[in-house]
């Protein structure tokens, strides 16, 4: 499919996710709206999935991409070094494949990171000297550059795979 099919597709997807629950309210009704619930698609830690993506989209893409799985789903966070091993793993499928490079849930704007969650910053694993960025665009944090799980910061418009993460209780 072509760039414009993919984008209809994905907008069609979206009104049919905002429609869910819609009521003009002359319908009788007994039952609350209850909200979708997902099965994860990739590893479970803690209640939170982590799922890859190995479809290369656009960082901005990708982050429409996991909201359409599940409402709360974001590109991921990594807070620590056991998710970081835990995606390392699941790009590799634990070592048996090449790693791609990933979108994770990460900007970075005049050389301050964030996490697009709000989670606060307390692990890294940037590759030695980064994040440098040296314009006044908002860039987007990816990892496994030159073979490694290193990160770096790249335009967001290149096409990475990805990594969504969501509860799956809330």
């Amino acid at each position: 499919m072509d760039r414009n099919t993919n984008l209809v597709l994905d907008m069609i997807l979206e009104m049919d996710r905002r429609a869910v629950g819609f009521r003009q309210g002359t319908e009788t009704s007994s039952s609350p709206l209850v909200p979708k619930m997902v099965s994860c698609q990739g590893e479970v830690v803690k209640g939170i999935c982590y799922e890859f993506n190995p479809t290369m989209l656009a960082f901005t893409v990708a982050q429409e991409k996991c909201r359409a799985r599940s409402p709360y789903a974001e590109l991921t966070s990594i807070t620590s070094g056991e998710v970081h091993s835990l995606l390392v793993s699941l790009v590799t499928k634990g070592g048996r494949t090449n790693p791609v490079l990933t979108w994770v849930g990460a900007t970075v704007k005049n050389q301050q990171a964030q996490w697009l969650d709000g989670s606060e910053w307390l692990y890294s694993d940037w590759m030695p000297g980064h994040p440098t960025v040296h314009t006044d665009r908002t860039v987007c944090v990816e990892m496994f550059k030159i073979g490694e799980s290193w990160w770096t910061a790249a335009d967001c418009d290149l096409q990475r795979a990805s990594i969504c993460s969501y509860p799956l209780s809330v």
